[in-house]
């Protein structure tokens, strides 16, 4: 009977929990900064428009996995003729390549509360594997955590505004990007 039972349990393996979270977009924003003219000083810019989604799987980020898709067309620097430029094909080209978005394909714990997704980010066609570092930050509820993630990327790696020349300043718009990242999740509902 009781090799019976072994041979009947040995094949049971626990099912695991996949919670699907979004982004709280009240409590939450991305942000980027670029630098002007060899670093004397930086714009700043944020995406209004854009979806964070997780599969979290039971509560262990290791396991789980994030994507990523900003509407590149939302973008504010708060002054909307630099916008209207960056959207048109000396920058963004809004109208050919419509979104940037990141989708990990494995995920990497450092410490308790530290994180690498590794993935494709894609930006103005161009798709690059890259190390997207992002930290939680706190736990409110079994839906709701905080998230934080800074890194830089390069535009020129990606084509955005790599032919673009200052009338008068060479060297004047930088190369190397700062994002900034910071939301709270929140459980998705059916419809989303």
């Amino acid at each position: 009977v009781l090799v019976l039972i072994i041979l009947a349990t040995s094949g049971i393996t626990t099912a695991q929990e996949t919670r699907k979270l979004g982004v709280e977009s009240n409590h939450s924003s991305i942000l980027f900064s670029v630098p002007i003219s060899n670093g004397i000083t930086r714009i700043t810019g944020t995406f209004t428009d854009y979806t964070i989604d997780i599969d979290l799987v039971d509560d262990n980020w290791a396991e789980s996995s994030i994507s990523a898709t900003i509407q590149v067309a939302s973008i504010n620097t708060g002054i909307p003729g630099r916008d209207d430029h960056l959207r048109t094909a000396d920058f963004f080209d809004v109208e050919t390549y419509p979104e940037i978005t990141f989708v990990s394909k494995r995920i990497e714990q450092l410490d308790e509360a530290s994180f690498i997704a590794y993935g494709d980010f894609t930006m103005h066609g161009v798709t690059n594997q890259i190390e997207f570092p992002f930290t939680i930050t706190g736990a409110a509820s079994e839906n709701t955590y905080g998230v934080r993630s800074r890194l830089t990327l390069n535009r020129i790696d990606y084509g955005v505004g790599a032919d673009f020349k200052h009338s008068s300043m060479p060297n004047f718009l930088g190369e190397e990007i700062g994002v900034e990242i910071d939301f709270w999740t929140k459980k998705k509902k059916q419809k989303e």
